[in-house]
């Protein structure tokens, strides 16, 4: 026990053996952790979410009381280990353009996803990623059970996207060395992944070894979403455009000029006065432009500055 407890100290983890223990530490009512670790489907509430690609997302929220307790364990237990450097979803410091900019340089992409991929995610392998930091079994299935909902991670829980990267450790390590054999770019962004190379032919030889890697790691690849892109095809990775003419990634042209759009049509809608609600949510597009496309940030910032000033002339009294 000695032993567990000093391997726990030196990755700076909390340890316990019993529900008590657990409790003492969140520093809540025992009988109540017990409850929510033994029935935790009962305190969720869930819904859908139309998906930009059609079709539904189901959403499962933990209740405020056990999104609290997850939100502990994210930050005591989950926030100290690391993924993998090829994961760019849900890691700390890095950005969704970090995903897309390995691959600015090439010219043929595979774009593939992982159907239903949070509850793809079981408690039992959630359990295996505790005992394996050194947890007894006790301990790893009570801190699952918590993170779990119908044994599966929800998508929705406070610690879904952390164990969803840790439990991915050995595929993207796969992954990346079979890319790394073939001089092919390899990144994931959480259900998203993305392959690119100057060779079309690599590419393509290498599709059937990902679907077997995948399946054997227990994931089912969503073959309805697989994209192979290319020099005359519109590349597309995560929601962010590849510019040939610069090499770089960036929102496109065509949400560039929607973008235009939204704005004048604002100000044209309020000649009296501008709906800050509205304007709120331009500066929050604004802020997320900023993150990942820097000259169109620029330019989009530069076209609602000359649109409130067109407005303000015009309302301005003479």
């Amino acid at each position: 026990m000695s032993e567990v407890k000093h391997r726990l100290r030196l990755l700076d983890l909390p340890f316990f053996e019993t529900i008590e223990d657990l409790a003492a530490l969140i520093r809540v009512d025992a009988g109540r952790l017990r409850l929510l670790s033994s029935h935790p489907e009962k305190f969720y509430r869930t819904y859908r979410i139309s998906k930009r690609s059609g079709g539904w997302r189901k959403i499962c929220s933990p209740s405020k009381e056990l999104k609290a307790i997850q939100a502990w364990i994210l930050r005591n237990v989950l926030d100290k280990l690391s993924p993998s450097q090829y994961a760019t979803a849900y890691v700390s410091g890095k950005r969704l353009l970090d995903n897309v900019s390995p691959h600015a340089n090439n010219r043929y992409f595979i774009s593939m996803d992982i159907r239903n991929f949070f509850p793809s995610v079981t408690s039992f392998r959630v359990r295996a990623i505790f005992e394996a930091l050194g947890y007894s079994m006790l301990a790893g299935s009570t801190l699952a059970r918590l993170c779990c909902y119908f044994h599966g991670l929800p998508q929705g829980g406070v610690t879904s996207p952390a164990l969803s990267n840790l439990v991915c450790l050995r595929l993207d390590r796969r992954l990346a060395g079979l890319a790394a054999r073939r001089n092919i770019v390899f990144t994931r962004y959480a259900d998203d992944i993305t392959f690119s190379s100057n060779n079309r032919n690599a590419l393509c030889r290498m599709l059937p070894i990902t679907y077997k890697i995948l399946i054997s790691e227990r994931f089912q690849p969503n073959e309805d979403k697989l994209r192979v892109m290319g020099p005359r095809v519109r590349c597309s990775i995560t929601g962010l455009v590849k510019d040939a003419s610069v090499g770089r990634f960036g929102i496109g042209r065509h949400k560039k000029c929607a973008m235009r759009a939204v704005m004048h049509n604002l100000l044209a809608r309020h000649e009296a006065s501008p709906d800050y609600t509205d304007e709120a949510s331009i500066v929050g597009w604004l802020s997320f432009l900023q993150s990942v496309d820097g000259e169109s940030y620029r330019q989009m910032t530069r076209y609602w500055k000359q649109q409130k000033d067109k407005w303000l002339c015009s309302v301005r009294p003479v």
